[in-house]
């Protein structure tokens, strides 16, 4: 009997710790002046969506992109203003980071919903209808995926045994 703990216990915990994985992903930057509406369109039927900036990290990685073209501008990211809150274009997310520029946000008449990235890799809030080149983001993030097939398996395959 106690085997059989130490088996559930070992499947339970390798099926849901082993399966969190780092996936590659990259900033592009298209030389392509657009909307922001239209740069998010193009970034998710070209690549994934829009630039999501989550840590200085990606800041470096958009730097990085940035240097590789020499560029010195702004750029769209895919950072907007929702009906309560600034959310990520990529899976609506909520935001956890942020790198305003001094005095930014400030929404001039509500009618900047739309954020940029300076060359400072500081951002601003803008008017969503001009025109700017954009970052996309190619592949994806951190995800995690926890597997209980072993454990789902486990369980069936001991529930329907009698000791």
């Amino acid at each position: 009997m106690l085997d059989i703990f130490f088996f559930l216990y070992r499947t339970a915990l390798t099926g849901i710790l082993s399966k969190a994985s780092c996936v590659p992903y990259r900033f592009v930057l298209i030389k392509e002046p657009k909307t922001w509406p239209a740069a998010q369109s193009h970034c998710k039927e070209k690549h994934i969506d829009l630039a999501t900036v989550q840590s200085d990290e990606d800041r470096a990685k958009l730097k990085e992109a940035a240097n590789a073209v020499n560029f010195q501008s702004f750029a769209w990211i895919g950072f907007y203003n929702g009906v309560l809150t600034w959310r990520w274009s990529y899976k609506n997310t909520v935001i956890s980071y942020t790198k305003w520029e001094t005095g930014e946000p400030d929404t001039y008449r509500t009618h900047e919903a739309c954020a940029f990235i300076n060359r400072n890799q500081r951002w601003g809030d803008i008017n969503c209808l001009e025109e700017k080149y954009f970052f996309c983001q190619t592949g994806k993030k951190l995800y995690s995926t926890y597997n209980l097939d072993a454990w789902e398996f486990s369980v069936r395959f001991y529930s329907h045994r009698s000791f």
